[in-house]
Formats: C-alpha cells, structure tokens, sequence
C-alpha cells in the first residue's frame, strides 16, 4: 500500500475523479490480484506473503504521470517507475500456491486512480493531472481481504510483511525471529488472545473477555462525534470521545458520555474509567459530571501528563 503525504494526494485525485472505490481499498500497487483464498489456506499464504518479503529490500518507486489501459478498460491509473526488477520478483514469488492466479494478461505496474470512469473524461483527466510526479518507498506488503460482512466491499489490511530479512536474536542457540509490522496477522492475533485468555484466568480468576463498543452521535445524517472502549470484568474503559470541532459546547459530548455510562449500568459495570490530560478543557468537562481523579499518569502521552479518572454509575 501506498501511505503518508503521497497516498493523501492519490485520494485527492481519487476523489476529484468520483473513484467510487476511494473508501473502499486504499491506495495500492497490485501484486496478486483478487483471488479466493480457502479459509484453512489463509496462514499458509500469509506465511509465503512472509517469506517471500524477507527476501527483498525496500522499494523505491516514481509515480506519475497518469496513463490510461483505455480502450481495453475504462481506466485511469498512475504510471509507475523505478526498482521495476524488484517488484517483478515480489510479484512472482507471491504469485504461487494459495496466492496463485491463472491470468494471463501482462503485468502492468500501475496505481490506479479510478477503475470505472467515463470514457468521455479521460482525456481531461490525463490533461488536469498531467504534471503529477511523486516518488515512495515501499516498506511493506500488505495482505487485504474483502470484509463480507459490508454492502460496499470494502477490502481491509489484514497483515503486513516487511521487505527485508527479519532481526534474529537470542543467546544459547536460542535464535528468536523478530517481526515488526503494523498490526497482528490473524494467526498472532488468535495466538495473543488465546494466551491472554489462559493468562487472564490463571491471574484474575475471570475468564471473560474485554467487549468493545462505539457509540456514534450524528445530525441530520452528519456524523458530529464518537465515543470507543471497551466493556471489562469489573468496570467500562472509555478509550476516546471525539467531538467536531465545530459542534464542541453543543452538549454532543455529554451525550456521548451519558450513553457510555448507560451502557455500562445495562452491562453491570459498577465504574466508568478513562484517561484524559492533566488541566485540559476534558479534565473540567468529566470533573463536571462527577469524575474523580484516581491516579496521575506522568509524561502519559507526548509528554503531557494525565491523570487517570473514575465514576461509580
């Protein structure tokens, strides 16, 4: 995937375009295309994804200008340069067992804009975006699986991969595997939940797990805050409660806030707890409706203290 300042330009023109795939998948070069992957095979692929990454390096690439696959197919993409013999390797040790694809067209490097455009637009387009140059460096490869359970296909990261040999270390013969990543894979993820499920019991005595929630404030249709956590054992975490700025002092916070502590009386929770810095404008806002301060958390977050507060609901 493609990240930072340049994949925000990319949606820009995504979005200047009408992609209607803009909030669907995020900017991306393919290496395999979408492919049906057996539910028992998914570790298997994710660990060839692996393999296949640690063999490379980082990829430096130049993006732009923009190109059309017009009159094949009705689209407009970014045209793509640079370390082209690695990804060509990437590309062919993936496309391969789990990963493996009969498809025979030739492999065009490309990032696209929008798949399904007007063909009448095209020539504007490749005019008004004519100049557009960026460079990247790939650190990654990311794995995106299409979430079945949305209307609009909506395909999400499921596991990244380092381009580059993972860091090995250990002493007596031990060699541990080091993999640095942006998010647990689904096979860490069950490990981490089961073993925290084990650890948990042994520990606390509980054998339940944290529920998370999010509660969702709009007006007339426009989404104007949310409020995120998690529902544990013996009291509700309030993780975020985020206003727009502005509709902040329109009472959508204490809104948000009231639902929270609803929801944690119908799910027996004695205690609503959150974090919040030290002095600031939300301090004053919980301290007013009835939070205390518990604890204080030094140099919490940026360098900023917090402290820590609680109320009984």
């Amino acid at each position: 995937m493609v990240t930072g300042d340049v994949a925000r330009e990319i949606d820009g023109m995504r979005r200047a375009l009408g992609a209607a795939a803009l909030h669907r998948i995020p900017p991306h070069l393919t290496l395999v295309p979408p492919v049906n992957v057996a539910e028992g095979a998914i570790d298997e692929a994710l660990e060839l994804v692996r393999q296949v990454a640690a063999r490379l390096s980082r990829i430096r690439l130049d993006l732009g200008p923009p190109a059309t696959f017009w009159p094949h197919a009705p689209v407009v993409y970014l045209e793509v340069g640079g370390d082209l013999d690695l990804v060509s390797s990437l590309r062919d040790g993936l496309s391969t067992g789990p990963l493996w694809r009969d498809d025979r067209r030739p492999f065009v490097p490309h990032v696209t804009l929008d798949q399904h455009i007007d063909p009448g637009r095209i020539p504007a387009a490749l005019s008004a975006l004519a100049e557009y140059r960026a460079s990247v460096t790939l650190e990654h490869v990311t794995t995106l699986q299409m979430d079945e359970s949305s209307d609009r296909r909506v395909w999400r990261p499921i596991a990244t991969a380092s381009l580059c040999r993972p860091r090995v270390v250990g002493t007596g013969g031990l060699a541990v595997e080091l993999a640095v990543s942006e998010a647990l894979d689904p096979a860490a993820e069950a490990f981490q939940e089961s073993e925290w499920a084990s650890y948990a019991s042994e520990t606390y005595g509980e054998a339940s797990r944290d529920e998370p929630f999010a509660v969702t404030a709009r007006i007339s249709g426009e989404i104007v805050g949310t409020a995120t956590g998690q529902i544990r054992p013996d009291y509700c975490r309030l993780g975020n409660l985020i206003v727009a700025a502005h509709w902040r002092h329109h009472g959508v916070g204490s809104h948000l806030l009231r639902a929270t502590e609803q929801l944690a009386r119908e799910r027996g929770c004695p205690t609503v707890r959150l974090e919040t810095r030290a002095g600031g404008p939300a301090e004053a806002l919980y301290r007013s409706r009835g939070y205390e301060v518990i604890g204080v958390l030094p140099r919490f977050r940026r360098e900023h203290d917090f402290v820590l507060m609680e109320r009984r609901v």
